[in-house]
C-alpha cells in the first residue's frame, strides 16, 4: 500500500474491483482520494490507514473502477454543435420523406432566413439510396438557409436559400478535392456537394457563441456519462480561435473534461507568434501537437511526397509532435517515408509522432512503421458502425489488414483509441466492445486475427491514450501520486461477453478528485 501524501484521504473507494492498468499493482480493492491526486491504492484491510474524521467512504459492492476514459482522437467542439443540428442518421430517417418532415418540424420552429442546420444522412441507408436534392430540401423549408451534413462531415446538401447565400452558382467552379452537383442539361446546381467546398465553409455562419455554450455543456455531460475525462481534439482546421474559445469555456468553468489540442498545420505561425509552443497549457487544457491533414487542408487526396515533407519538418523543427491524417495505404506510405526524412535530418528520441486512423496497414509496412517509433491512434467502433461498407470497397486480402489493432500490438507498438466523435457515438464501451469482437451491424467479423484482449482494449482507451499526450506520468492509470480520475463501472468489461459490454451501467465519473456525474 503506497501512500504519498501522509494525509487523510477525501474520499475512499473501497470493496472494489479495480483494474489499476499499472502492472506493479494490476488489481485492487480500495482507492484514497485527496485533494485532486490519488494517494494509496490497495486491499479493504488498508481503509484504516487514510481514513480520517471526515473522510467519504464510498462502498462499490464489488462493482469495477478503472482509470478515466481518454478518447485520443474526436472533436468536442463539433460535438457540441451536432447537438444543435436536426438528426438525419438512419434511426432517425429511413427515406427523403422523413428527412424533409424532420427538417420541417425545425424549420417550423425557426425565424425565417435563419439557418436551419440537419446531419448525418447517409444514402446508403436511404430508400432511395440518394441524397437528397435542393428542391426536396425546399419543400421541407423554403424560408429558411438549410444545410444538411453527410455522416463523414465530407459533404452535404443545399438548399436554394442556402446556396444563393453561398454564391454557388451553375457557373462556379468546382474546387480542388470538391465536387458540386448538376443538373444534366441546365447545368444549375442540384444542391449535392461533396468533398470541400470553400464557398460553404466561409459562408456559412458559424454557431452563436451563447448557443454553443448551451450545447458544450450538453456535450460534456454525454462524456461524463460515458466516463470519459480526457478528450484530444485533433482538428485539421484548430486555429487560434478555436484554441481561445477552449480556453474561455475552461477558464470559466464551462469545460469539465481535460482537453489537448492539435493544431491545424496552417495555423502553426499564427500560435509560434504568440509565443504558444508545445509547453503550453497545463493538465487542464494544453497545447498537444500539429494535426498535418494536408488531403483534408487542400482537397487533394494524395498531396506530393516533398509537400509532406515541408509541412511535417517545420512542426517537427519547432518542436511539436505530429498528428498525421492517414487514410489510405498510399498516405500510409507517404506518412512513413516522411516520418523516416524529418528525424533523419533533426534526430528527436521519443517523438511520439502519431498516425491518425490508418485503419489498412499491410504487414510490410507495419514492419517499417514500428521502425519509425511512431504511434496510432485507431477508432475500434468503424468496424460496428462502417463494416458493412468496409466489406463492400475493401478488396478481401485488404480486409485482413483493417484496424490491425493485434498485430501492432504483438509488435509492441502502442496503439490508442477514439471515437472521432461525432463521426461514431463517443462511448468508449462500444469501441471496447468492437476492438475485442470485430463484429459489423449485422454481426459478420472482420479480420478476426486482429482482436484484441478485453484488457488491452481498455488500454488502449486509458494509459495509451494517456501516452499519446505525452502524460502518461500523471493519468491513465490507478497509482499512487496521479490525477484522480476514475470511473465506476456496474461490471468488469474483461469478464463480460464482448458483445455485452456496451450493456455495462456507467455508475459515477471523477475527475480531478471531484465526483463530476452520477447515475
Amino acid at each position: 500500500m503506497a501512500d504519498t501524501s501522509g494525509i487523510p484521504a477525501d474520499i475512499i473507494f473501497c470493496n472494489a474491483n479495480i483494474i489499476t492498468m499499472d502492472e506493479k499493482r494490476p488489481g485492487a480493492e480500495l482507492v484514497a482520494v485527496s485533494g485532486n491526486k490519488i494517494i494509496g491504492v490497495g486491499g479493504n484491510d488498508d481503509l484504516e490507514n487514510f481514513k480520517g474524521a471526515n473522510t467519504k467512504i464510498i462502498d462499490c459492492g464489488s462493482q469495477t473502477i478503472i482509470p478515466g476514459f481518454n478518447d485520443a482522437h474526436c472533436h468536442p467542439l463539433s460535438f457540441a454543435a451536432t447537438l444543435l443540428y436536426v438528426d438525419c442518421s438512419p434511426s432517425k430517417a429511413a427515406n427523403i420523406s422523413e428527412i424533409q418532415a424532420l427538417i420541417r418540424s425545425r424549420a417550423e420552429q425557426t425565424p425565417p432566413e435563419k439557418w436551419v442546420r440537419a446531419a448525418k444522412y447517409d444514402e446508403k441507408y436511404l430508400d432511395e439510396k440518394r441524397p437528397p436534392t435542393r428542391w426536396e430540401l425546399d419543400e421541407a423549408s423554403p424560408d429558411n438557409p438549410v444545410i444538411l451534413i453527410h455522416y463523414t462531415g465530407n459533404g452535404c446538401v443545399l438548399n436554394s436559400l442556402a446556396l444563393k447565400h453561398t454564391g454557388i452558382y451553375s457557373i462556379s467552379a468546382d474546387p480542388q478535392g470538391g465536387h458540386t452537383g448538376r443538373e444534366p442539361d441546365s447545368r444549375e446546381p442540384n444542391g449535392v456537394i461533396t468533398g470541400r467546398n470553400e464557398l460553404v465553409e466561409k459562408r456559412v455562419p458559424g454557431i452563436d457563441q451563447e448557443e454553443l455554450q448551451a450545447y458544450i455543456k450538453l456535450a460534456t455531460g454525454q462524456l461524463l456519462s460515458f466516463g470519459i475525462t480526457s478528450v484530444q481534439d485533433t482538428g485539421w482546421n484548430n486555429n487560434l480561435r478555436h484554441w481561445q474559445t477552449l480556453k474561455r469555456l475552461k477558464d470559466n468553468g464551462q469545460l469539465p473534461v481535460r482537453v489537448s489540442m492539435m493544431v491545424g498545420t496552417n495555423a502553426l505561425a499564427e500560435f509560434q507568434d504568440a509565443g504558444l509552443s508545445m509547453e503550453t497549457g497545463d493538465c487542464d487544457l494544453r497545447i498537444g501537437g500539429i494535426k498535418i491533414a494536408l488531403d483534408e487542408s487542400t482537397g487533394n487526396p494524395n498531396p506530393p511526397q516533398e509537400e509532406l515533407d515541408y509541412y511535417a519538418f517545420k512542426a517537427h523543427e519547432a518542436g511539436f509532435r505530429i498528428a498525421f491524417h492517414v487514410h489510405d495505404i498510399v498516405a500510409l506510405e507517404t506518412t512513413l517515408a516522411s516520418l523516416e526524412y524529418i528525424c533523419k535530418k533533426i534526430p528527436r528520441p521519443d517523438h511520439r509522432h502519431r498516425l491518425e486512423h490508418c485503419a489498412i496497414c499491410p504487414p510490410g509496412l507495419m514492419r517499417k512503421l514500428k521502425a519509425t517509433e511512431a504511434m496510432v491512434i485507431t477508432q475500434p467502433a468503424f468496424l460496428l458502425y462502417f463494416g458493412e461498407s468496409y466489406i463492400d470497397a475493401v478488396p478481401s486480402k485488404k480486409l485482413n489488414w483493417l484496424f490491425p489493432m493485434g498485430s501492432l500490438s504483438s509488435l509492441g507498438l502502442k496503439t490508442a483509441a477514439s471515437s472521432d466523435s461525432p463521426m461514431v457515438p463517443c462511448n468508449p464501451l462500444i469501441g471496447i466492445s468492437a476492438a475485442v469482437a470485430r463484429k459489423t451491424e449485422t454481426d459478420k467479423i472482420i479480420a478476426p486475427l486482429e482482436a484484441v484482449s478485453p484488457l488491452e482494449a481498455l488500454r488502449m482507451y486509458t494509459l495509451w491514450g494517456a501516452y499519446a499526450s505525452f502524460e502518461e506520468n500523471i493519468k491513465g492509470s490507478i497509482s499512487p501520486g496521479k490525477l484522480a480520475d476514475l470511473v465506476v463501472l456496474s461490471e468488469d468489461p474483461t469478464q463480460t461477453a464482448p458483445e455485452s459490454i456496451p450493456g455495462i451501467k456507467f455508475i459515477l465519473t471523477m475527475i480531478d478528485g471531484k465526483i463530476a456525474w452520477q447515475a
